[in-house]
């Protein structure tokens, strides 16, 4: 079980750096809008306090994301395509000291790129058509390679995500949608030296009909928070456990939201609230 975890955590760092913030909501400010344009994320609160703060430039791409323990800088190329992230963050919060890890909780200061600790940078490569083929996670503190790579079906969609550790494979995703486009379904496996695929989790969700913040403001074209046309509204999560070990671990969430006249979330469970510009 504990070694089942662990591949998880390893398998799916990619998806950790480039899909957060689950919990989210707004509200919106829907007057001077130039030209009909959409509105964009700028803000979350939980219990009335900003939670993640979110900035664009004049493409109204995402540049900068900012939280109290964790911030990200995009760079895109002249095509609009994000090519690269880079992580920073609190390292204070990960202390064996639990008088360092309340100072840092305690703290009222947000992380930025010049106080954050640097984490890595992640890059993405794409083939012709524009389709994400490849991304790669380089980190300060490590020279082994780390990357996924990614195929797709017939339809378009990414189909499956190919984790690799100093070029071997570790493990892959595979991923299943909705007619809308949504991601429905993602299987987690691990490759063992065995080279025998190891079934590690499955996650499903459901969604509501109203429109997803995250899909506006975003290039990431990895399956998730990024690429859904809607919001979800309930996820199981299984951890699949050997037989002879007992029985599959679930764990459902489900969520709830209010909407505003142009069909975005403005609050979700009713203590986070999304703010637009």
């Amino acid at each position: 079980m504990k070694l089942k975890i662990i591949s998880f955590c390893l398998l799916c760092v990619t998806i950790f750096f480039s899909c957060k913030k689950e919990d989210l909501s707004d509200g919106l400010d829907s007057g001077n809008k130039p030209n009909g344009s959409l509105p964009v994320l700028s803000k979350v609160m939980i219990d009335n306090q900003s939670a993640y703060e979110y900035l664009y430039n004049d493409s109204n791409l995402l540049t900068t994301e900012k939280s109290k323990f964790d911030f990200t800088l995009h760079q895109y190329n002249i095509r609009g395509q994000i090519i690269s992230s880079d992580y920073y963050g609190n390292d204070a919060v990960l202390s064996s000291d639990a008088q360092v890890v309340q100072a840092a909780m305690s703290s009222t200061d947000w992380v930025t790129s010049a106080t954050g600790v640097k984490g890595g940078t992640l890059s993405y490569i794409y083939n012709d058509k524009g389709q994400l083929i490849k991304t790669s996670y380089s980190r300060p503190v490590t020279t082994s390679s780390e990357y996924s790579e990614f195929t797709y079906s017939t339809n378009g969609k990414i189909s499956r995500q190919t984790m690799y550790w100093a070029d071997a494979a570790t493990g892959y995703i595979d991923y299943s949608y909705d007619s809308k486009g949504n991601l429905v379904k993602e299987i987690l496996y691990n490759l063992p030296s065995s080279g025998v695929a190891e079934l590690i989790a499955t996650t499903q969700y459901e969604f509501d009909s109203k429109l997803n913040p995250y899909k506006l403001s975003g290039k990431i074209l990895i399956p998730g928070e990024n690429t859904n046309l809607n919001n979800i509204i309930k996820e199981t999560y299984t951890i699949h456990i050997n037989p002879d070990q007992g029985s599959d671990k679930v764990l459902v969430t489900q969520t709830t939201y209010t909407y505003n006249n142009l069909g975005y979330p403005v609050t979700e469970n009713g203590n986070t609230s999304f703010i637009y510009k």
